[in-house]
């Protein structure tokens, strides 16, 4: 049994919603089923928010066993003077403050008991509430399939400057023994610690697709095209592409504007049946973005029902180029990986923008004869709409997944999620400011394919990444003994150990990827102990 104690301050809504995710964190390092998961949250949340909004403090209590969740919500607050009353869907006694910054639905109490087992609720008016609640749980049953990986070590480059331990967001490296360590199962493929890396001691590994061989077309990312500067538009950069020896030069924006329109005809549709009609449930997550969708399955699992069921545009791209000679030039490492679990018959290779770009730079000496020629567009790329929630930049698509998995939008019909800040054209391994790629771009697009057809992605399932143990009464106690080891760590999460946090730490002792010695701080008695 784990036991978790949060103390919840009344009319803090900064800190709102802590407590919850608190216990959310748990569930999921003991690998409990995405469903039991979301139901514990969003039941969690509203008994957490119900102290926020209506009593000056109160504490989260949860025990974490085998089969079930058990949580109770104590508060010092007015009571409830009617339970049946407040049961009912829409009644509220918040304060025009709570109501002001969105809350006080009165959807509190029902979605508690619509989400929990069993509900209890023992409440003295002018003293305050206990509302205790179960889940039961049954472990999840994620894929533990082999699965290609694209960022790659450098050996002899780290200085241990740190930085990447810190930027990547699901705590998948470490540095030991002065070089970077890639926890393969926790790597989403993003581009956070390859764009921290000075010394690319981290950076994406790479397959065939020299470019001065004869290929018969190369998928290229727009922001490429639109990254030689001004006097180089993107039909001039198109037509020197060529020159290297591609027959045939095809741009990406094309299957990226087909997937918004797919995704959101989609999530049209499952507004208008409702979610109950067998359709899913709403915001729809496009897979516009590998990163994401990786992202997706091993930190937020309950969301797997969101993602709109499409290929990433560069599958999609993949599927119809099939059985010609391809070359795709990859702006992250997610892309490469989405190829390689995909590869069609005539993949012939995957190139970094900064190969190709060592071949293309030289021959746009004379691009004025090529702009005669060359084959552009007169009408700008689609822009999102406002029924789409773009979302740029892992810090803002982390806190949208946290939102969206504590219910917290349903005002939004689709998220389109990036991990680079500005899109795919703020990739680190593009030469161009994302904002003066995005400006060229859109002032002189290429003619791209149109993306019609949408092939289905493959059917995503929960990682077992972040889960401690496969068997969930030994996650538990491994849990426990994880945040024992935790709070007797300094809390300084310097690095110094060669791990991203103290917590982090905690786990590589608990699973045998580290000791207690490996923090400076802690004396030889106290690693004995």
């Amino acid at each position: 049994m784990q036991y978790l104690t949060y103390t919840i301050r009344g009319n803090d809504f900064n800190e709102a919603g802590a407590a919850s995710r608190l216990v959310k964190d748990h569930l999921k390092r003991v690998g409990a089923d995405p469903e039991a998961i979301r139901r514990t949250m969003i039941a969690a949340y509203e008994a957490e928010m119900n102290v926020v909004i209506h009593a000056h403090r109160g504490v989260l209590e949860a025990r974490l066993g085998d089969c079930r969740v058990d949580v109770d919500v104590v508060d010092e607050g007015p009571g409830i003077p009617d339970v049946e009353e407040a049961l009912r869907e829409g009644f509220s006694t918040a304060s025009s403050e709570a109501r002001a910054l969105g809350f006080g639905a009165g959807m509190g109490l029902p979605n508690i008991q619509r989400n929990s087992d069993t509900l209890e609720i023992d409440t003295t008016p002018g003293k305050g509430t206990r509302v205790s609640f179960s889940v039961s749980l049954r472990p999840a049953c994620p894929t533990d399939v082999e699965r290609p990986r694209s960022v790659a070590v450098v050996p002899g480059r780290c200085r241990q400057c740190l930085r990447c331990l810190a930027a990547c967001p699901t705590a998948a490296l470490r540095v030991r023994d002065g070089e970077p360590l890639l926890l393969e199962h926790l790597c989403i493929d993003c581009t956070a610690c390859v764009a921290v890396c000075e010394p690319a001691a981290l950076t994406i590994d790479e397959t065939g697709g020299e470019p001065g061989r004869a290929t018969e077309l190369v998928a290229l990312p727009p922001a490429f095209l639109s990254g030689f500067g001004g006097e180089a538009p993107p039909a001039v950069v198109a037509r020197a592409v060529e020159a290297c020896g591609f027959t045939r030069v095809v741009a990406a924006d094309g299957y990226e504007r087909a997937l918004r329109d797919a995704v959101l005809e989609t999530a049209r549709s499952a507004a208008s049946v409702g979610t109950h009609a067998g359709e899913r449930p709403l915001p729809l997550i496009s897979p516009v973005c590998p990163a994401v969708v990786n992202l997706v399955e091993l930190r937020f699992p309950s969301l797997l029902p969101h993602l709109a069921p499409f290929a990433s545009p560069w599958e999609a791209l993949q599927d119809e180029t099939d059985g010609a000679s391809a070359t795709f030039v990859v702006s992250c490492p997610s892309q490469r990986t989405a190829l390689l679990e995909r590869r069609a018959s005539g993949l012939r290779g995957i190139m970094t923008p900064d190969r190709l770009r060592e071949r293309v730079a030289p021959l746009l000496a004379g691009h004025e004869a090529a702009v005669a020629s060359s084959g552009s567009a007169t009408a700008p790329p689609a822009e999102a709409d406002g029924e789409t929630l773009v979302v740029t930049g892992l810090p803002h698509v982390l806190r949208v997944l946290e939102e969206l998995e504590d219910g917290l939008l349903g005002d939004v019909l689709a998220v389109e999620p990036y991990v680079c800040d500005g899109g795919c054209f703020g990739s680190p391994l593009l030469a161009e400011d994302a904002a003066v790629a995005t400006h060229r771009w859109r002032a002189e697009p290429l003619r791209g394919e149109t993306g019609v057809a949408r092939p289905p992605r493959r059917t995503p399932a929960p990682r077992p990444g972040i889960r401690l143990d496969p068997d969930m009464s030994r996650a538990i106690a491994k849990l426990a003994r994880l945040d024992e080891l935790t709070r007797s760590l300094p809390g300084r999460d310097c690095g110094a150990c060669g791990a991203p946090t103290c917590a982090a730490l905690a786990e590589d002792i608990v699973l045998e990827r580290a000791a207690r010695t490996f923090c400076p701080y802690v004396t030889d008695e106290e690693a004995q102990s």
